[in-house]
């Protein structure tokens, strides 16, 4: 393989790794555009909520707040915690076959796929620069 294709490779690469890098900080910013926080419930059945009195809100909660990503309007419920988390009902959830996508998930693959074309632009950028270099002959 001649110097020249070896430049036209390793510039090549070093663009695709920069390109695929700003995409993938469209898609993420993308994804938390959509995230919210939420609070994972089990609503109360309707003969419980009438048994009770419906104390506990709307339902039992699961877990703690998190950020998430959930774009079906219909997942959510009326209400709010106190700390301003949107309740979300679980059932609804799993009967749609919905997985709610934590940001912190979105923000971790994000950063590995940052850091991996980063690396990769680097690394093709200096092979491009060393073969530029080496191929243009001796320096006087």
């Amino acid at each position: 393989m001649t110097v020249h294709r070896l430049r036209s490779w390793f510039a090549g690469l070093a663009l695709l790794a920069l390109a695929l890098l700003g995409v993938t900080l469209v898609v993420a910013a993308s994804y938390a555009r959509d995230a919210t926080l939420v609070q994972l419930v089990q609503p109360a059945e309707a003969g419980i909520a009438d048994l009770f009195g419906n104390v506990a809100g709307p339902g039992t909660l699961i877990g703690s707040p998190q950020v998430m990503i959930i774009r079906d309007p219909a997942a959510f419920l009326e209400g709010q915690t106190d700390s301003g988390a949107r309740y979300v009902s679980d059932t609804y959830l799993r009967d749609q076959g919905i997985y709610p996508l934590q940001l912190k998930s979105v923000a971790l693959i994000r950063n590995i796929v940052a850091l991996s074309c980063a690396a990769a632009a680097l690394l093709f950028g200096s092979l491009w620069w060393l073969a530029r270099r080496g191929g243009a002959g001796p320096r006087r």
